[in-house]
């Protein structure tokens, strides 16, 4: 089973640091995690957790992980450890960063070790008197033999309404197998008392390639 997995096109958050992928790389010691669940009306169901750490100032260390299971008990997971590192000043006004990882992707009882690369874009923007930025993400996914390369294109577009709500829309695309497919995923975050986590509500909703809607529900954590 192919899952439907990225392209997102901007990223805008105002007042507060990028918390997904992207350019803008972790100062050293500090980290950022994320967890999410979906699920569909048919209980189809899949769940992601995200990490990044900055080991240096110009090197960050992030683990990337899915896993998910449909109605039918078809299993699919993937899971990389890379290393981030920038490609353009720290004060420049377009970032540029690369990435590179292993792991490994499964498909039901196959497990197959994978190597992962990638570029990432992204700037400060501003919309009206809001303010925030934008992102686009890249990668290709290179299991073994028996499995399919996968090429992503990932991004993000969200605006602060105010220090405790914001709204974002995504779109991902993945080409897999041959096959192109495209979900847009508008959530809503609300970022409770100081800032520290912020919680997200969702939907994913297939535009190409099937698929049923999915409820989507997570947790952003910066430490």
């Amino acid at each position: 089973m192919t899952r439907m997995i990225a392209l997102a096109t901007l990223l805008i958050l105002a007042s507060v640091q990028i918390a997904l992928a992207g350019p803008w790389l972790r100062e050293k010691g500090k980290g950022f995690a994320s967890g999410s669940f979906n699920i569909t009306q048919e209980k189809d169901t899949a769940g992601s957790a995200y990490l990044e750490y900055g080991l240096r100032d110009n090197v960050t260390l992030g683990a990337d992980l899915f896993y998910g299971i449909d109605r039918t008990l078809q299993q699919s997971g993937s899971g990389i450890v890379f290393l981030r590192f920038p490609l353009s000043a720290p004060d420049a006004t377009h970032k540029w960063a690369w990435h590179f990882g292993l792991g490994a992707r499964s498909q039901n009882q196959v497990i197959e070790p994978a190597i992962e690369a990638g570029l990432s874009w992204g700037r400060g923007i501003k919309i009206g008197e809001r303010y925030g930025w934008a992102v686009v993400d890249s990668s290709i996914n290179v299991p073994g033999s028996t499995l399919e390369t996968r090429v992503k294109l990932d991004g993000t577009v969200g605006l602060g309404l105010s220090d405790h709500w914001k709204v974002m829309m995504q779109v991902f695309n993945t080409y897999q197998d041959s096959d192109l497919f495209t979900k847009v995923a508008p959530s809503i975050l609300i970022v409770p008392g100081t800032g520290n986590y912020t919680l997200q509500i969702g939907t994913e909703v297939p535009a190409i390639g099937g698929g049923d809607t999915e409820f989507k529900i997570g947790v952003w954590l910066e430490f």
